[in-house]
Formats: structure tokens, sequence, C-alpha cells
């Protein structure tokens, strides 16, 4: 095989896995801890939730969560009310 399909088969398999750390959960609030940066929905997923601002959700709420595994942790990139 030619370097350049060493290289298309490299950038290939990167871009899948890294699709398949990203994911979508659904489920209702359970609890909420912004000290912690963490919520745990109703699925009993935690999510860390450093980088967002968690004020307008309260527990109850059903929300979409968009979120990467990292370093074994599930940490939200956007949480939205759930239609």
């Amino acid at each position: 095989m030619s370097i350049k399909g060493v290289l298309s088969a490299a950038v290939a398999s990167l871009m899948l896995s890294s699709a398949a750390l990203a994911a979508t959960e659904t489920g209702s609030i359970k609890t909420l801890d912004s000290a912690k940066h963490q919520i745990v929905l109703d699925t009993g997923k935690t999510f860390e939730t450093a980088s967002l601002d968690l004020k307008a959700f309260k527990v109850g709420d059903k929300v979409l969560v968009d979120y990467e595994t990292k370093d074994g942790k599930m940490v939200a990139s956007k949480i939205e009310i759930a239609k």
C-alpha cells in the first residue's frame, strides 16, 4: 500500500473513532450541582458541565444533552430543553 493510501486510512480511522465518542442523551434532570459542575439524569448518567451555564435548568426539566466521553467521563458540550 502506498503512503497516500496509509495516510488516507489513518485519517478515516481517526474520524470514525472521534465520531463514535460523540453522543446524545435525553432524560429528566434528577440532580443538578452547579458547584460540582454536574447534572444527573433520570437515566442514571452523570455529565460534567464545567463550560456550561446551568442557571436556565432545574430538577425535573426534560433535556437533550450532547456530550463526548473524555478520560472515562461524559462531558456535556450542549444542554437544551427537550421538546
